[in-house]
This record gives structure tokens, sequence and C-alpha cells, in this order.
């Protein structure tokens, strides 16, 4: 969407409702940091359908499964780090589906 459509867009939507929304992600913030606060790092599952992303098994189907890392604001390396020694653990970013 061009930076254009988005300002278009935005000025469709009332004051009071963008006061809400802000609202409502500072809270989610919040929650999520508390969350956060006594781990390193909180791995998901990204979807219940296979989705491409850190690949952590397979369906019953065959499809590859996937993993969500998320760690603390701005503590990127960890995640990082997290998710290459998951790799070096398992051998699930080595396997392919059958064709």
């Amino acid at each position: 969407m061009s930076h254009e459509l988005t300002l278009q867009a935005g000025a469709l939507v009332p004051g009071a409702e963008y006061m809400q929304a802000q609202r409502l992600r500072a809270e989610i913030c919040r929650e999520t940091a508390g969350v956060l606060e006594p781990v390193d790092v909180l791995a998901t599952p990204t979807a219940c359908l296979p989705a491409p992303a850190l690949p952590c098994g397979f369906s019953s189907a065959g499809l590859p499964l996937s993993l969500q890392l998320a760690g603390r604001p701005f503590d990127e390396a960890l995640v990082l780090r997290v998710g290459d020694a998951y790799e070096q653990a398992t051998e699930w970013h080595a396997r392919r589906p059958p064709v």
C-alpha cells in the first residue's frame, strides 16, 4: 500500500477509535512484557496449520510445522541464538516433505 493510500485510509478512522486502539496496543505491550519478564524466550507454534518459519516437525500429512520464538524488546540477538541452538540440536530444518 502506498504511503498516500495509508494516509487516506487513516483519515477514515475516527479519533476516538484511534485513541482506543492506541490504549489497547499499549495494554497488549504491557501484558506481553509481563509474560516475557520471567523467561528468556517464549516458543510457540506459528499456527495450527503447516507454515514456513523455524522448522519443528511434521504434521500427520507430512507437511512441515513451524515454531515462533519471541523475546524481550531489543533482545533479538538472544532470540537468534536460541533459534540457531534449536536448529543445531534437531534435524527438522534438513528434512523435506515428500513430493
